[in-house]
């Protein structure tokens, strides 16, 4: 799911700011980046977000805020590095270096560094994960407003199963009915006759009956819409109902493979792409 919280960590003398945001992904990767000084950060910042999250691609990013800019200072000791370290490669050159003012402000910004350091992230963590809970905190309200959203509509979706299965159902309870006519008017095409009760027509249709019975599919079926229904109220159910689609699928294809009716062969193709269309919902959901 989407999301982004944004938060300020403010810290004697200077002031950070953090942003967190997700994309859609079936699993959690978490990806923390801050200052080189906190090293710590990282594996922090990661457990934190892992306690919250259970899907997506997480980027959460830790840096001076813009507001707060502190003036940098040059680093004199690295401009004249830099000039003793020009002079040698002019001379290899054959060359003479002649440093003008233009040079030497070049090599004074390059060399430029914060005029503030860092406190050590043992002694600031308290506040840094006090701005992580609050960032998070307005991620997973974003989050949930998308996640009402998508439920709504696999609320809608469920119920065009629940009505695909039920005309499954009725076209499959026919089916035994336009067998039994089609066998007797073939018979009768080929000039044979036999009465709807003879032995052998009775068992031929029992033996059609039993191979494209669907109830167990349905009823499974049906049950597997009503738990989805139950699921989709409760908080984290994401991984639950991948499995949940998995039966859907299994028990369409069975009764795709039983299906005598092109009534239900048109009703199970319709099934399996509203089922892909949940699939790819619910990987969404947390």
């Amino acid at each position: 799911m989407t999301g982004f919280g944004r938060a300020e960590i403010n810290l004697p003398g200077v002031r950070l700011s953090l942003e967190i945001a997700t994309v859609n992904q079936k699993n959690l990767q978490v990806s923390v980046f801050g200052p080189e000084a906190w090293p710590a950060l990282e594996s922090a910042a990661s457990s934190w977000i892992r306690a919250r999250l259970q899907r997506g691609k997480v980027t959460a990013r830790v840096s001076q805020a813009a507001a707060s800019a502190t003036l940098r200072q040059w680093d004199h000791e690295a401009v004249a590095n830099s000039l003793d370290e020009l002079a040698k490669i002019a001379q290899l050159c054959g060359m003479k270096l002649t440093a003008d003012g233009e040079l030497l402000l070049r090599l004074a910004e390059n060399s430029r560094r914060p005029s503030v350091v860092l406190p050590e992230f043992a002694a600031v963590e308290t506040n840094v994960r006090s701005a992580f809970e609050e960032a998070l905190g307005n991620l997973v309200m974003m989050r949930q407003a998308e996640g009402a959203a998508l439920s709504k509509d696999l609320s809608e979706r469920l119920a065009k199963m629940a009505a695909m299965v039920t005309g499954m159902e009725q076209a499959e309870k026919l089916a035994p009915v336009r067998h039994r006519d089609a066998m007797l008017k073939r018979l009768k095409d080929a000039g044979l006759s036999l009465d709807v009760n003879d032995e052998r027509v009775l068992k031929e249709l029992a033996l059609f009956a039993d191979r494209s019975d669907i109830t167990e599919e349905v009823v499974r079926l049906n049950s597997h819409v009503d738990q989805f229904s139950a699921e989709l109220a409760l908080p984290n159910c994401g991984r639950k109902l991948d499995f949940l689609i998995q039966e859907f699928l299994r028990e369409v294809n069975t009764i795709g493979s039983k299906a005598s009716e092109i009534a239900t062969t048109k009703l199970v193709l319709e099934a399996k792409t509203e089922i892909e269309r949940i699939r790819e919902q619910v990987q969404n959901l947390e």
